[in-house]
């Protein structure tokens, strides 16, 4: 993460849209270059970026002299730009001079004594003040909240959650971190803050549970929804009313809670068909650990080989609830609630509850 030229000052570049990861890691960086006591360091200078009273022109007045003046009864010289908010202003049609003195200093090699760390939010790289650093070679560490239409962003979450869990000295069981994966949003912060919560909470226990998140975590629409479904897929008529007064009482549109439903019962239909790709008919606990391993090379797309075993073994015993003829039926009825509410065709919450019966209720 520097210039490809010798004997240079080091350049160190941190942005995206994840604040709360910026900010962590960029604290983490800056004591390394400068050490723990990084106020009362006097060859650290911090030039505040994220400053209410000062205009973004004056921030970066200041971080261009800082970089510019020579280090002090120092041997050499730490200038962090902490937490910019606006680079875009690098990019104006016509830029005012400092910004264009700072992007030629930082596309140029810098002085051998100099260290520079500048992080903020939202640096475009497709742009012009990123292609210029790009083009000069500047190593950019880009951390941006995982998407939830990205094709491994089930994986990777699962994966920071254990990484933060091993942090805290905890584990984890599959169902919680599949459950924390499925209703917390990306934010990294608010992730880290609910596994802060539930080690505490569990105390000497060595593994967080899925009854331990359901206990402790945020309320949000999100988990009480995914509580919801699970509760029609377990056909737990009393709980799924439960739930839906909890998700009425905050908001939550209908609407919402049709895709919700309907998404489940198409993962549930997809889950039987790629059950019946490997054969299954039951599942245990053990299954998905004792596939042949011709098995598994076989069909290495299929979805259920890309759980966890037991998350996958919890999936297939939710959808082995309901037959094929149901999961279709409940698909129309989700449908036709769906247009009753869309034309106003009945109070809202009968429609609802009259829903949570017929989903909930077993063929004859």
């Amino acid at each position: 993460m520097e210039t490809e030229a010798d004997n240079v000052g080091k350049l160190y570049i941190i942005t995206g849209d994840d604040e709360f990861a910026i900010k962590e890691r960029s604290r983490a960086l800056a004591v390394e270059l400068g050490g723990e006591e990084l106020e009362e360091n006097p060859a650290v200078e911090i030039i505040p970026g994220d400053s209410d009273t000062l205009k973004p022109d004056e921030i970066a007045r200041r971080f261009l002299e800082a970089m510019r003046t020579p280090p002090f009864l120092c041997l050499s010289k730490f200038v962090w730009l902490r937490h910019f908010l606006n680079f875009d202003v690098f990019n104006a049609k016509e830029p005012a001079p400092v910004y264009t003195e700072i992007q030629s200093m930082l596309t140029s090699p810098l002085p051998e004594e100099l260290t520079v760390l500048a992080d903020g939010f939202n640096l475009d790289l497709r742009k012009q003040f990123g292609k210029a650093l790009k083009a000069a070679k500047v190593g950019i560490e880009v951390l941006n909240l995982p998407k939830s239409s990205d094709r491994r962003y089930a994986e990777d979450r699962r994966m920071s959650i254990r990484a933060i869990c091993q942090e805290l000295g905890k584990g984890i069981e599959s169902n919680a971190a599949a459950y924390l994966t499925e209703t917390l949003s990306g934010d990294s912060g608010l992730l880290r803050n609910e596994l802060e919560k539930l080690a505490c909470y569990v105390g000497d226990a060595p593994a967080i549970t899925l009854a331990d998140c359901q206990a402790v975590c945020s309320r949000t629409p999100e988990t009480v929804s995914w509580e919801f479904t699970g509760a029609i897929s377990a056909r737990n008529v009393a709980g799924a009313m439960r739930l839906l007064d909890v998700l009425l009482s905050q908001g939550e549109p209908e609407m919402r809670l049709m895709a919700a439903l309907s998404g489940e019962f198409q993962k549930q239909i997809q889950t039987r068909l790629a059950m019946q790709q490997l054969n299954l008919t039951r599942v245990s606990p053990r299954t998905f650990d004792s596939l042949p391993q011709e098995l598994r090379d076989k069909y290495p797309d299929n979805p259920l080989l890309k759980l966890h075993p037991y998350r996958a073994f919890k999936v297939c015993e939710s959808a082995a609830n309901f037959t094929d003829a149901e999961l279709v039926r409940n698909l129309e009825l989700v449908r036709d609630a769906n247009r009753s509410l869309v034309s106003g065709g009945g109070d809202r919450r009968i429609v609802l509850e009259q829903l949570i019966l017929k989903l909930t209720a077993r063929s004859r």
